[in-house]
């Protein structure tokens, strides 16, 4: 009987060659198993269809995206996605979700965290939530990062995009509450509540170590100069400098117009101070995936950071193909500042294309 080639195996392979450019073959076993624990059933499709996804993860419904980080001595394979398979129900995918959790918890030594943190999922995403339920881009996303000088961690993202407004600006306040700090949270809040919309919130679990939590949110049509005071507030003016040439170098001549959708997020973690990262749109900024490393390129030139693991990993995702013509790999660019060490972020996801 002949094989049906699946999407879940054409993936392995491309996380397994990731694995090798990376220098994880220590962690071989525990990523791949943990990549199986997440996509087991949202990528076991044949290769010869494209179900509907309603996953907002990408643009176009790819339930797994991968992040780069740039800037760090430590290479680092990140990947998210979403249990469960296509077209199951809301409190199915929810089920399914929550079971991926805890059993990624165990694998990562972080169950005593989960623990400790199931009250806060519940309250975010209350299973029995009529609204949430009949969110088709459901709850959770999992993710994973993975290195080989610190312990894996364990990223649940949680959907806010669901219900009434206030009610989101009011999830959001909890979960900044459940790391104490409220107090920063409401000097955010009464700057951006009205510029900005709630996108979601990631708790990270790393071991037996305290959680870390990020809050999102989204925005269109702002100018840089808005964000640019953002940075300069909540990063300093050399971080703010630094997100200018980012833009520069992404925007080009469009620079001095309003940006289409970028993302501000804002950390949250045991220090006082707050990591702000700011993210663009590759959809909103490239053409192609040619136009986009042509960018990039010029960023990191300017800014002298070794995109080593960007190279890497966009020559393992790209079969060696670059379309001039559809922006097919790169999804999101962004900047970030995290313990007064700048970073960046490229958001990348494999090539769903039809034979």
């Amino acid at each position: 009987m002949k094989h049906t080639a699946i999407w879940y195996d054409y993936v392995g392979c491309q996380i397994a060659a990731l694995i090798e450019r990376f220098g994880l073959q220590a962690s071989r076993v525990q990523i791949m198993q943990t990549y199986g624990d997440i996509c087991g059933d949202s990528l076991a499709f044949s290769r010869n269809i494209r179900p509907r996804w309603d996953a907002r993860i990408n643009h176009d419904g790819t339930p797994i995206q991968y992040a780069v980080t740039l800037g760090s001595s430590q290479h680092t394979l990140q990947f998210l996605s979403t249990a469960g398979s296509p077209g199951i129900t809301g409190a199915e995918r929810m089920k399914k979700n929550r079971e991926c959790i805890a059993t990624i918890a165990r694998r990562l030594h972080a169950d005593e965290m989960l623990a400790s943190a199931n009250h806060l999922l519940a309250t975010l995403a209350p299973k029995s939530d009529i609204d949430l339920l009949a969110d088709s881009g459901g709850a959770y996303w999992v993710g994973a990062a993975f290195s080989a000088s610190q312990e894996s961690r364990l990223r649940i993202y949680i959907n806010t995009r669901w219900g009434k407004e206030q009610d989101r600006w009011t999830r959001l306040s909890q979960f900044a509450n459940y790391f104490n700090k409220s107090i920063k949270w409401r000097d955010i809040l009464s700057m951006l509540a009205s510029e900005l919309q709630p996108l979601g919130m990631a708790i990270t679990l790393n071991g037996k170590q305290p959680p870390s939590g990020r809050i999102y949110l989204s925005a269109y049509g702002k100018s840089m100069p808005f964000y640019e005071d953002l940075a300069l507030k909540y990063g300093g003016q050399p971080f703010m400098q630094q997100m200018s040439t980012l833009a520069v170098c992404m925007l080009g001549d469009d620079y001095a117009y309003p940006t289409q959708t970028a993302v501000c997020s804002f950390g949250f973690g045991e220090n006082q101070q707050l990591d702000f990262k700011f993210e663009l749109c590759a959809h909103c900024l490239f053409s192609s995936d040619i136009e986009a490393t042509q960018r990039l390129r010029r960023w990191f030139e300017t800014t002298g950071l070794d995109a080593t693991d960007y190279y890497n990993a966009l020559d393992v995702l790209s079969d060696g193909y670059l379309s001039d013509q559809s922006l097919d790999l790169h999804c999101y660019a962004g900047i970030g500042l995290r313990h007064e060490v700048l970073y960046a972020t490229i958001y990348l996801k494999p090539r769903f294309i039809l034979p």
